[in-house]
């Protein structure tokens, strides 16, 4: 019987580690691509690869990153408890490395984040959407298989070309700052109904 209950953790992490492997694979694609660059001393094939590329949202980063001029941007709506989004989460990320410079990829836990997935009418998950120019032009939900999936975004992101250091300077320096919200008092502000001696 104590032989019996000391395999049980043992049998339950065994099962687990498959679906764990898919969330970490999304956090962890820089982190090969840098290693496996180093080690050969070669560019890899993503070499322009940029960290930003796979990111988790926040709300206040959601508009901005939807936004991105010149890229096809994927948002995923997930959770860590969701076997579908395991499966969908690496997909995902491969096709997101095949394209750099091209296209983003956000990650958005709506456990983390409930108030977004409400805003964007999150009922099910995984949903992706797909925005191009801070403009959404397709979505999904569910996972509909790999292929469906790396050929849906290889044929929106066709025609997108990464844009040069100089206009990605360009574009930020053309950026207006965004109004503040809090605007400071006039310097001869009274309130209502009361005039100065």
């Amino acid at each position: 019987m104590r032989k019996n209950i000391l395999k049980l953790p043992l049998l339950l992490l065994v099962f687990a580690s498959p679906a764990l492997v898919g969330c970490d694979r999304v956090k962890t694609v820089v982190e090969n691509l840098r290693k496996s660059e180093k080690k050969s001393g070669q560019p890899t094939v993503a070499a322009n690869y940029s960290p930003d590329q796979i990111a988790v949202i926040t709300k206040t980063e959601y508009a901005g990153f939807i936004a991105r001029k010149n890229a096809l941007v994927i948002v995923d709506f997930h959770a860590e408890w969701c076997p579908p989004c395991k499966k969908l989460g690496p997909v995902l990320a491969r096709a997101t490395e095949a394209h750099p410079g091209v296209v983003y990829l956000g990650k958005v836990d709506v456990d983390q984040a409930p108030d977004l997935a409400k805003e964007n009418g999150v009922s099910s998950i995984p949903d992706v959407r797909i925005f191009k120019d801070g403009k959404e032009i397709d979505r999904f939900v569910g996972y509909p298989g790999e292929q469906s999936v790396i050929a849906k975004i290889a044929k929106l992101s066709a025609g997108i070309h990464p844009a040069t250091p100089v206009e990605v300077a360009a574009a930020v320096a053309t950026e207006t700052a965004p109004e503040p919200k809090i605007k400071p008092f006039e310097k001869d502000w009274l309130p209502p109904g009361i005039t100065r001696k």
